[in-house]
């Protein structure tokens, strides 16, 4: 028998594409919640309480109301749940089978309204595994038809993004079509101008901050824009600029004028974006107004091709030799820090390998400690000598 003193469950939820909204929670919500009201009040259930995922995919089972009413629905504390219809508890019908049995085993009855389903009436849970596969395939199906329509846009050289990239605008005329974005576009061009006078991406970072330059998303956030623009940021970071954001901004295509598509796929189950191979991209060229010079943008990309993998030290800053330097015993690579000791500053180059397993099993039986500044100066003057030769030589 159900235990009606416990909590009566009134499950809602409304899915991110729905356009029916009136600035807070949407009127399919609120119809949604009077409907199932009515409908406990004819049963004369009592204690009743909304759960509610407003903008939320039927496909994925992580919501939070969802997630806390499952969870209360364990603790024993709920007796009936009422939901409109069978989509509203998702469109994957094994994991609605798996919630179907923990309400089972946890003796709570289980109503969709429209579905005319009760699990207090055995007959009407026989039609219940058939609603959820038709869900789930109404959500491949839209997946489906969804993709296709942006194939279809995105081959024909329209950007498909829903924002565009920092240093551009969208046409308030025609959405399709990108503006330069002039005060973020010359924040652009400084860090190209930067990157290629030979600065690296930790001190084009310290400059940016420096200089108090607002990162992308801050810049996007404050104008209402980006994926952030609704969400609380850490005023701490304002300025603090990374070698991710840095390197995402130096390889953007974009910048030279073109659309770029098709960067990432993701199915139809997963929230998650999953990047592919350049070579299933597609790429229309000289779309919208340049921000960078092609032929500037190439060079980037050869040096960040060429570039070796380089550890800055704490004051931002990096060893010409970082990244070159390996050990003779183990061929790890040795990374290079400061020491401060004696009063003075130099530069030590160290085994990565000996300083990972030191404290048991160490891969190499030494650290070589060695004087990097040393070893640049003795680099240097090979290179003098050996340019002098060849100037003797001409």
């Amino acid at each position: 028998m159900n235990d009606y003193s416990k909590i009566t469950a009134l499950y809602s939820r409304l899915s991110v594409g729905d356009e029916d909204r009136d600035g807070g929670e949407s009127n399919s919500i609120q119809n949604q919640k009077k409907f199932l009201e009515s409908y406990a009040r004819q049963l004369k259930l009592t204690n009743i309480r909304h759960y509610i995922d407003d903008d939320e995919s039927g496909r994925f089972f992580d919501r939070s109301a969802y997630s806390r009413m499952i969870e209360d629905v364990e603790n024993g504390k709920i007796g009936v749940c009422i939901m409109k219809d069978m989509t509203r508890w998702g469109r994957d019908y094994l994991q609605v089978g798996n919630a179907m049995e923990i309400f089972r085993r946890n003796n709570v009855r289980f109503i969709a309204v429209n579905n005319g389903i009760d699990s207090e009436k055995p007959d009407t849970l026989e039609f219940a595994p058939f609603i959820n596969i038709m869900s789930e395939w109404y959500a491949r199906d839209i997946s489906k038809k969804v993709k296709t329509g942006i194939r279809t846009k995105g081959t024909s050289g329209k950007p498909i993004a829903t924002e565009a990239p920092y240093g551009y605008v969208k046409d308030p005329d025609n959405k399709d079509f990108w503006l330069i974005d002039e005060e973020a576009a010359e924040v652009v061009r400084l860090i190209f101008r930067l990157f290629l006078d030979g600065k690296n991406r930790n001190q084009i970072s310290i400059y940016l901050k420096n200089e108090q330059i607002p990162t992308p998303t801050f810049y996007m956030k404050d104008r209402g824009r980006g994926t952030c623009k609704n969400k609380p940021l850490n005023e701490e970071n304002r300025y603090k600029w990374n070698k991710a954001t840095l390197t995402h901004i130096l390889t953007r295509q974009e910048y030279c004028g073109d659309v770029v598509n098709f960067k990432t796929t993701k199915h139809f189950r997963d929230k998650r974006n999953h990047y592919v191979d350049r070579s299933q991209w597609h790429i229309t060229e000289n779309v919208h107004a340049p921000i960078i010079d092609r032929t500037d943008f190439e060079n980037v990309q050869r040096i960040l091709e060429n570039i070796p993998v380089k550890r800055p030290n704490g004051d931002g800053e990096i060893h010409p030799l970082s990244g070159l330097l390996f050990c003779k015993d183990c061929g790890a690579k040795m990374h290079i820090r400061i020491d401060y000791r004696n009063g003075g500053k130099r530069h030590v180059a160290y085994c990565s390998e000996y300083h990972k397993g030191k404290a048991r099993n160490p891969k190499c039986n030494s650290p070589h400690i060695m004087d990097a500044d040393l070893l640049m100066q003795t680099v240097s003057e090979v290179l003098k000598k050996i340019a002098d030769d060849f100037v003797n030589m001409s």
